[in-house]
């Protein structure tokens, strides 16, 4: 049976409380960055952890935190990593390679971005990125995903030139084709399958799906 860490980070609350508490349940170890930890609070489950610089929690929170005797990585705030890299460093360190992050995206782009950039970075934690109607991967061979029939899928190259994707399960199926570093091909792809196969010879794809819904 495999283990999994659950990360909370500090951007938008973006899903259900129900969604939350959910993952959280099912997790081995759990993580809150910065003021994720407000989502702990809010269940009143205890993480394992609080990692970050603290600029966006709330001293009520921390407090809290303090109390239920959890283990605290407080960081400065003039660092070279974001709150969301220090708790995947974490989780390498920690050995458990199914790691699932919520909270990294909503109205601050820059941190969605460098979110996904970060999972491509720990590939090794088999990391996601999941929402209550998303979830965004990495694909750096070859994956065979659940899906359910109609949603959209997005496939986007990150880091450069991407050769040999191809895609199966999709309404416009690729077999062998190859990506240059800027043009959007693969935006806007729809599940035509329960299961879909997203394979790539060389490079780096992100796939993002929107859960059971066209976008």
């Amino acid at each position: 049976m495999k283990q999994i860490i659950y990360i909370i980070s500090g951007g938008n609350n973006y899903s259900s409380d129900d969604f939350y508490l959910k993952n959280i349940k099912k997790a081995n170890i759990n993580i809150a960055c910065d003021s994720g930890i407000k989502i702990y609070k809010k269940m009143n489950f205890i993480p394992d952890y609080l990692i970050g610089d603290m600029d966006s929690a709330k001293t009520e929170d921390i407090e809290w935190a303090k109390k239920n005797k959890v283990k605290i990585l407080k960081y400065p705030s003039e660092k070279d990593e974001i709150d969301t890299e220090l708790a995947l460093i974490l989780a390498n360190d920690l050995r458990i390679k199914d790691v699932v992050l919520s909270n990294v995206t909503g109205t601050r782009i820059d941190q969605t971005i460098a979110s996904i950039y970060l999972i491509a970075k720990y590939d090794n934690l088999n990391a996601i990125i999941r929402e209550e109607d998303i979830e965004i991967g990495i694909i750096k061979s070859k994956k065979t995903l659940k899906a359910i029939k109609g949603e959209t899928w997005s496939i986007i190259q990150i880091g450069g030139k991407v050769e040999g994707i191809s895609l199966v399960g999709f309404k416009y199926k690729l077999k062998d084709y190859n990506l240059d570093e800027y043009t959007p091909f693969g935006i806007s792809n729809e599940a035509i399958s329960d299961e879909v196969e997203i394979e790539v010879k060389t490079g780096n794809i992100a796939y993002i799906r929107t859960i059971g819904k066209k976008a």
